[in-house]
């Protein structure tokens, strides 16, 4: 027991230290090193042993089913021929270039686009802080510099939330059309709930990739965003 909560203590901390290098905005990093630092501590301190191991199975135990809700949601497809696609933003590199987890929404819409010659897209984000141009600003430009006509494109570049981005494209879009948002795989369980919330019902989802080094970081903090909003009443 010494010896698994040791190495399990060790590898949460060095993933810690390793998104707080590539993945610091937000400061979810520490999460992974509190957690790796409670298991060492339990692997040094009989007393406190019992608890912390007991907490950490219902934490495990907790983040599987929700993970398994995320995961079941993300391996869905939306059927071909759907009149537009909803892509959330994401953050911008200082340059105004899209970020990791963007691009890869972007890459999904364009596949989908490039298969469905009919169907538009909104693409959706305002400016954030230290960001030199809207996030749906510099989607547009990505998704024309490979090829989309940007007569299908249009630019959502108000909203700085998950629910304004579906409230805000909701107003853009004819109240019949059939509509799949998009965004990373992760993301899409509680980005669903949220669309039928607030103007998109029934929407359809596709996913796009993670970066699978960034995939535990992003589906427990994901996780955390579930539990939360149940809490408040958001989902």
């Amino acid at each position: 027991m010494v010896v698994v909560l040791t190495v399990l203590g060790v590898a949460l901390v060095c993933y810690g230290a390793l998104m707080a290098a590539l993945y610091p905005a937000g400061g979810f990093f520490l999460v992974w090193v509190a957690m790796g630092a409670a298991l060492l501590v339990a692997s040094r301190v009989e007393r406190v042993r019992p608890l912390v191991c007991a907490a950490f199975a219902a934490g495990v135990i907790a983040v599987g089913a929700l993970s398994a809700l995320i995961a079941t949601t993300a391996a869905a497809t939306p059927p071909a021929g759907m009149d537009c696609l909803v892509v959330l933003g994401a953050g911008l590199r200082p340059d105004g270039y899209p970020s990791e987890t963007l691009r890869f929404r972007l890459e999904a819409a364009l596949e989908y686009l490039g298969e469905n010659p009919e169907t538009t897209c909104i693409v959706s984000g305002g400016q954030g802080f230290g960001e030199p141009l809207t996030e749906a600003g510099a989607m547009a430009e990505y998704l024309v510099a490979r090829g989309l006509d940007e007569s299908r494109i249009t630019k959502e570049e108000l909203s700085s939330t998950t629910a304004e981005n579906v409230r805000n494209s909701s107003e853009l879009l004819d109240p019949n059309a059939s509509v799949a948002v998009v965004t990373n795989d992760f993301h899409l369980y509680r980005a669903l709930r949220i669309a039928e919330k607030n103007g998109l019902p029934g929407a359809h989802g596709l996913a796009a990739r993670t970066n699978p080094l960034y995939l535990p970081q992003a589906t427990l903090r994901e996780c955390a965003a579930i539990v939360k909003d149940a809490l408040v009443g958001n989902l």
